[in-house]
């Protein structure tokens, strides 16, 4: 069946702010995202392949966080309506929302009203492939940009899933069309294991309501290794993957990456895990950027050599923790990364998790140490009634957030909210306060 949803005036001051990032690369960051709207049944309006887990995806047709943030801040959004489900072998998802117009003032860049349309329809072939298509339309700030594109999956034998999708966007005025496309496969046999992933960007592609991370791209990664499934030290299992990648610009066939190395992780049957990883390679900078406030690196050739590890113990102990550390050749200098976080559960209702990193890096264009520190809270009065904080400090930026969450359910899918926020900045006049807000929130489940 199909399940319609509708949202006026929709506000979401309960969601927990975004973790706090530090961005060491020339590409804007990728936040994921955690409003429940659009989380829920967020899957369907998934197109394609994003390529690697661990990186943020090159390409994304259809991103939600395009809708009521700005770089700004938050922008209300007027309502909207999201109609999901399945008829028959088909899967189909339809979405439009619009968002307010927000003025100039001297914290925000004003925005115009805008609407987002995403229309997705998938159909089953077979037990496990599908076939499918999806518009993604965004139009009323900027020129009107459309994405269209299909997509699909095919299980092959008990082992391989192959993946391919193409896409083509349409911008209004001059450019912004262009093509992008993926395939790819991924091989999971009992001891075996192979992923491949190629992949373009075209150099005029335009997603507004999407996410690019960089155009005129074109990438080829490929991973293999193999599994061993020990009698000895506790081990569970132990992967050895290598492999590597090349990338190149498409107009003109110039390198923009390249690298190699290997991918080795144990895991035990205790729920510890221990990965460790190498790699040689080399990245091309076309244009000078800012890697930090002073700190530029000019446009040229680097290597990118890197050793690192991460780790974690079983989350089901009353005290886990989760450690990782990098070294590696960064931008004609060096980067040396640490962090660390522990998870205490002081009792079934209470816990804390405390978390640090630390980035040291030093470029011939100056050196700087960015560090984010960490404490989230958890208190479940009873099973109504729970309590939530985050507090975060970002050194580089000089920002202090602490965001406390009250969450009442006075009856079955029905809640109050009380949530308070703060932000400080870090400058000559010591924290000084940038914003501070308590929100009250009430919703009613009504069933029909």
């Amino acid at each position: 069946g199909l399940l319609l949803d509708l949202t006026f005036n929709t506000d979401f001051a309960q969601v927990e702010v975004d973790d706090a990032q530090v961005n060491l690369t020339r590409f804007n960051l990728f936040f994921p995202e955690k409003r429940d709207f659009f989380l829920e049944n967020s899957g369907i309006f998934a197109f394609g392949n994003s390529g690697n887990p661990m990186e943020p995806p090159a390409y994304q047709m259809f991103f939600s966080r395009q809708i009521g943030i700005a770089e700004s801040g938050s922008v209300p959004l007027v309502g909207g309506a999201r109609l999901t489900g399945r008829v028959g072998s088909q899967t189909i998802g339809l979405m439009s929302v619009m968002t307010d117009a927000v003025p100039e003032s001297s914290e925000f860049q004003s925005v115009d009203r805008e609407l987002f349309s995403v229309a997705r329809i998938k159909r089953d072939v077979g037990e496990s492939n599908y076939i499918g298509a999806m518009v993604v339309d965004r139009r009323g700030h900027g020129p009107a940009n459309t994405v269209m594109g299909v997509d699909g999956q095919f299980l092959i034998g008990q082992a391989w899933v192959w993946d391919a999708s193409i896409s083509r966007s349409f911008t209004e005025g001059p450019g912004g069309n262009d093509t992008a496309y993926h395939l790819g496969y991924r091989y999971s046999g009992e001891n075996w294991g192979s992923i491949l992933n190629h992949y373009a960007v075209g150099e005029e592609s335009e997603a507004s309501a999407g996410f690019i991370t960089r155009t005129d791209y074109r990438s080829t990664e490929m991973y293999s290794g193999h599994t061993w499934r020990p009698d000895a030290l506790g081990l569970r299992e132990l992967s050895l993957y290598v492999g590597g990648k090349y990338a190149s610009t498409i107009t003109d066939n110039r390198l923009q990456d390249w690298s190699t190395g290997f991918f080795m992780s144990p895991s035990w049957r205790s729920g510890d895990n221990l990965s460790v990883l190498g790699n040689l390679g080399e990245t091309v900078v076309d244009e000078a950027f800012k890697l930090a406030p002073d700190v530029e690196v000019p446009r040229g050739s680097y290597d990118n050599n890197h050793v690192g590890w991460f780790g974690g113990s079983s989350r089901a102990r009353p005290l886990s923790a989760e450690v990782n550390g990098m070294v590696s050749q960064f931008y004609g200098g060096s980067l040396v990364s640490a962090g660390a976080s522990a998870t205490m559960a002081l009792s079934p209702r209470f816990s804390i998790t405390p978390g640090l990193s630390r980035n040291v890096a030093e470029v011939p264009g100056g050196e700087f140490t960015a560090d984010i520190s960490s404490l989230r809270a958890s208190f479940s009065l009873s099973t109504r009634l729970f309590v939530n904080a985050l507090v975060q400090h970002n050194s580089l930026d000089g920002d202090f957030s602490t965001n406390v969450r009250f969450n009442f359910i006075h009856r079955p899918g029905s809640d109050l909210y009380i949530v308070f926020t703060e932000n400080r900045s870090d400058d000559i006049r010591g924290w000084s306060l940038t914003d501070r807000g308590l929100v009250t929130k009430l919703t009613y489940l009504m069933r029909f």
